[in-house]
């Protein structure tokens, strides 16, 4: 073979692995189009699976991982594969835990728990070009317009509106205030004062996450003579609070949020935590997609749902339908997300606005005889 034979066969099989790579990729394309092949769906999960706020992550994790279940059999196309990592409850935390994974994994979503560390993590999350779904994330300052960014429970007003509204109705007329200084329990301190008449309020004091002893600040609340004492913060938190107001005789009505339902609170304060009330989701087995959650969940874990674990399972399935209605397109996701209206979930009909904000009613809930049941 002489040298321009050599030539034209070498040349020959350039171009015959040239279309045969075309023709893989452009087949491989057809088959995602058609659903035939399966996409492979990443979603990180950054959650508190340690600490003061542990309950709620691994509420949050049984809610996901029943979705997963349910969402692989039903997508046939679409590979879940979820990758976790603790947040340990602080922004630091969930900033290190998205850029762990970001190290691991290429992401398509992830999903965040709480106010704090959504927070921080939602500037990384969109500069990436990363869907985000947070959950039990309240705080007013992640509603953001027009990007990647969705929650899957309503801002802070809706409860406090509620708790405004007992406020009212059982005619208080001195609240104080004992709330952790973070994003979270910053907001809902807020946006109660702005509901309620400002000469209400008495007396405000803070506290941080690692905090046991709340001796100081329920003194002055005390001597501030209080008809309610709204706390935001952990369980946790709640469980050392209540105790040490009995234990110095701080006698009023306890006001908190969704926070309170934790079988740490009931675990750890015993009778006195009875009686505090709390705003809470309004899980309704009248509605055929919570029926249909609460049996399965039943089924798999032998225990009823809570609202954290409604939560985790929503987020995921949002995701995931929208995945499989946009695969990799994020400008197709975000319109999806954007566009779906009186979508049935379990928290009923539900509709993002602007800001990828969603709305659902919450009822009042208290301790009674140690379980945590609707307030009457």
């Amino acid at each position: 073979m002489n040298n321009q034979q050599k030539s034209y066969f070498i040349g020959a099989i350039g171009l015959i692995i040239i279309v045969g790579i075309l023709w893989v990729g452009n087949r491989e394309q057809v088959k995602n189009i058609d659903g035939d092949k399966e996409k492979s769906l990443h979603v990180g999960v950054i959650i508190p699976l340690t600490g003061q706020a542990v309950y709620y992550g691994e509420q949050a994790q049984k809610g996901i991982e029943l979705a997963k279940e349910q969402l692989n059999a039903k997508y046939a196309n679409v590979e879940i594969t979820l990758h976790y990592e603790d947040s340990l409850y602080t922004p630091k935390g969930g900033v290190d835990a998205y850029q762990a994974l970001k190290n691991k994994t290429p992401l398509d979503a992830v999903i965040t728990l709480a106010s704090p560390v959504s927070l921080a993590i939602q500037p990384l999350a969109a500069a990436d070009g990363i869907l985000q779904m947070a959950v039990a994330t309240t705080s007013g300052k992640y509603s953001s317009p027009d990007d990647l960014s969705f929650r899957t429970i309503p801002t802070i007003d809706v409860q406090t509106k509620l708790l405004a509204d007992f406020i009212q109705i059982r005619n208080f007329k001195k609240v104080g205030m004992l709330y952790l200084n973070n994003d979270f329990g910053v907001s809902a301190k807020d946006r109660l004062k702005e509901n309620i008449s400002p000469q209400t309020v008495t007396k405000e004091e803070l506290f941080t996450l690692e905090q046991t002893d709340f001796r100081t600040q329920l003194t002055k609340l005390k001597q501030a003579s209080p008809d309610a004492v709204f706390l935001t913060g952990t369980a946790g938190h709640y469980s050392n609070i209540i105790k040490q107001a009995a234990e110095i005789g701080l006698k009023t009505q306890f006001l908190s949020i969704s926070s309170t339902e934790d079988p740490v609170l009931v675990r750890n304060a015993g009778d006195v935590a009875n009686g505090i009330i709390y705003s809470y989701y309004d899980i309704n087995e009248e509605n055929p997609t919570a029926k249909t959650f609460i049996d399965s969940y039943k089924e798999k874990y032998g225990t009823l749902p809570d609202g954290y674990a409604a939560e985790g399972y929503e987020a995921l399935r949002l995701i995931t339908t929208a995945f499989h209605n946009c695969g990799y397109d994020k400008g197709c996701t975000k319109s999806y997300l954007k566009d779906i209206s009186l979508a049935p979930s379990i928290f009923g009909s539900v509709t993002f606005d602007e800001n990828g904000d969603i709305s659902y009613e919450f009822t009042l809930k208290t301790v009674k005889n140690g379980q945590f049941v609707r307030y009457e």
